[in-house]
């Protein structure tokens, strides 16, 4: 458990010891920051902040589904970000804050085994480097967690922004490789719209929580107040960043609909070029059939040359529709 109270004087680290001295105090910040097997840090939360039974469960739960609680005293919200895995896949950041007027408490976990500890606590290492540093000197507690995703949403953007540059490069790839054997080039195309899937699941479900909070905090003064301004810049990013993947999913999807296209036309061209040489072998096969049925009445039978004449038949006809076909471009 790591305790920070951000004061008009800078940060100031406090043991846990004096926790009781800081909880409370309207004239600072107070950040408590623990992971969810940290039984000290979640004692202590149980006890200043009196968490719901319900929400406490949330705490040792790993769930895409962000949540967003609202009372008198607190508010409880999951909202996750999303951080790349050592298996080259997105996975989510659960970040579980509950919210008081001068106090906040964040607890991170549980988190997927393909997820290091340095990037589950990167973006809260960023803002304590900040604190720590004295660049950040939030005015209030919502202000400090409005900072803190704030520096998750940075990190979705960037995944969106490298996202962009692989659509541009999987396009140029599909323009220049043969669709018939282009497996890679589908496999990093699927790859890719299920980032850009998860990243706008993620943010349009915070950009709804954001905006019934606002909504609701507009109809029932009963709740713990908080900044409205700061909270509809978080709607307006969210919602930006929803919009930014559904744009990028648009190229992609035009990147796809190339893809099978130019799969397509090689097989339609495939096609074309069967059907012409089977015609041709069609055509020979017809003129072996007419001279093959041995009807007595059949003058060519007793003809010295008619073996060489129906050779030279057929490959007239060959000649012919090959001419024909290679006019239409179907050879």
């Amino acid at each position: 458990m790591e305790i920070r109270w951000i004061g008009p004087e800078g940060p100031v680290q406090i043991d846990s010891s004096e926790l009781s001295a800081y909880v409370g105090r309207p004239d600072g910040v107070l950040w408590v920051h623990c992971d969810n097997g940290d039984e000290p840090g979640i004692d202590a939360l149980t006890a200043w902040v009196r968490p719901r039974p319900e929400d406490l469960l949330d705490i040792s739960s790993r769930t895409p589904v962000p949540k967003l609680h609202m009372y008198p005293d607190h508010h409880f919200s999951a909202i996750n970000g999303l951080v790349r895995g050592t298996d080259g896949l997105l996975h989510f950041q659960p970040l579980k804050v509950f919210l008081t007027e001068h106090g906040l408490w964040t607890v991170f976990g549980p988190a997927t085994r393909s997820l290091d500890r340095a990037e589950v606590n990167r973006d809260i290492d960023a803002v304590r480097g900040q604190v720590d540093r004295n660049l950040l000197r939030p005015t209030s507690a919502f202000d400090l967690l409005s900072t803190i995703r704030s520096v998750m949403l940075r990190g979705q953007e960037e995944i969106i922004a490298g996202g962009a540059r692989r659509v541009a490069d999987l396009e140029s790839r599909v323009m220049v490789s043969d669709p018939l054997v282009a497996e890679s080039v589908l496999q990093d195309l699927f790859e890719l719209r299920h980032d850009l899937q998860i990243i706008r699941i993620n943010a349009a479900q915070a950009y709804e929580l954001y905006d019934g909070l606002l909504d609701t905090l507009e109809v029932d003064d009963r709740l713990l107040p908080v900044d409205t301004r700061l909270l509809g810049l978080l709607k307006q990013r969210y919602g930006h960043l929803k919009n930014s993947a559904d744009l990028e999913r648009e190229y992609l999807q035009e990147v796809l609909d190339l893809l099978q296209t130019r799969v397509s036309n090689e097989l339609n061209r495939f096609v074309r070029k069967i059907t012409a040489f089977g015609t041709i072998a069609v055509s020979w096969t017809v003129i072996a059939g007419v001279y093959g049925m041995n009807f007595v009445s059949m003058p060519e039978l007793n003809w010295a040359y008619g073996y060489p004449a129906a050779l030279v038949l057929m490959l007239v006809t060959g000649i012919v529709l090959w001419y024909l076909f290679r006019r239409q471009r179907w050879l």
